[in-house]
């Protein structure tokens, strides 16, 4: 058995036998006949509901040949976004689209199927605790049309939440005095951080404290970044 996605550009079915003559040929989709189907090729459109199992029959002198062994044709299956991401804690939905008009589905992370989850919208709440290593986590939407699956899959970038920046001690007004910027996000883990004067990186600063002395040039707006399972979260509001 042949196994075909049918891709926006459409597909083309070919039938032939290797008896001498001109024969007519038989198309069927399942066991219904493709009406008015009689040539050798059957070109399947993109949106016409395609999917399920291709037969022929040749037909020489009024009769007709056994049928062809299947040819499957699963319906194309797409998610959108194609690469999404969001923040730990943030909702964002997932579009599951099949050329298929009574699709069935069910939605997979990982290799699991997400309870509730069988229409094609999938609204995923992001954890950070859901990621791998590289802050991904796979999903699968399954779409089943005329007892034919298709799939498709995309990997969910997860980042930590926003952090936030409280000050201590500033404005540092008295010589050798010093104040602290804190760093924190909400997102469970173990951060590291990115620490920024305006656009310049504070070099060696990855702790969640920084700490600025008077009169080493500490004015400025400073932002920072948390980072969990080497994903960096967005900056911070300026302070």
């Amino acid at each position: 058995m042949f196994v075909l996605t049918l891709l926006p550009t459409g597909l083309t079915l070919t039938c032939a036998t290797a008896s001498a003559g001109s024969p007519t040929f038989k198309w069927l989709q399942g066991s219904t006949e493709v009406s008015g189907q009689t040539g050798a090729e059957l070109t399947l459109t993109y949106g016409s509901n395609p999917s399920g199992e291709y037969t022929c029959h040749a037909i020489l002198n009024t009769v007709e040949s056994d049928a062809s062994a299947a040819t499957t044709v699963a319906t194309h299956v797409a998610i959108t976004p194609a690469s999404p991401s969001g923040a730990d804690a943030a909702t964002v939905t997932m579009t599951c689209s099949a050329d298929a008009t009574t699709a069935t589905y069910v939605w997979k992370k990982g290799s699991t199927a997400i309870t509730g989850a069988t229409t094609a919208e999938y609204a995923y709440t992001v954890a950070i605790a859901d990621a791998d290593a590289s802050g991904n986590v796979g999903f699968t939407c399954e779409a089943t049309a005329n007892s034919v699956m298709g799939t498709a899959t995309v990997n969910f970038s997860v980042k930590p939440q926003q952090p936030t920046i409280t000050a201590t001690g500033m404005p540092i007004t008295a010589s050798g005095g010093t104040g602290t910027l804190t760093c924190a996000t909400a997102s469970a883990g173990s951060p590291t951080f990115k620490w920024l004067q305006g656009t310049t990186e504070v070099s060696g600063q990855t702790g969640a404290e920084l700490i600025r002395t008077y009169g080493s040039n500490p004015s400025g707006e400073y932002t920072c970044k948390a980072t969990i399972n080497t994903v960096e979260s967005d900056a911070s509001a300026a302070t």
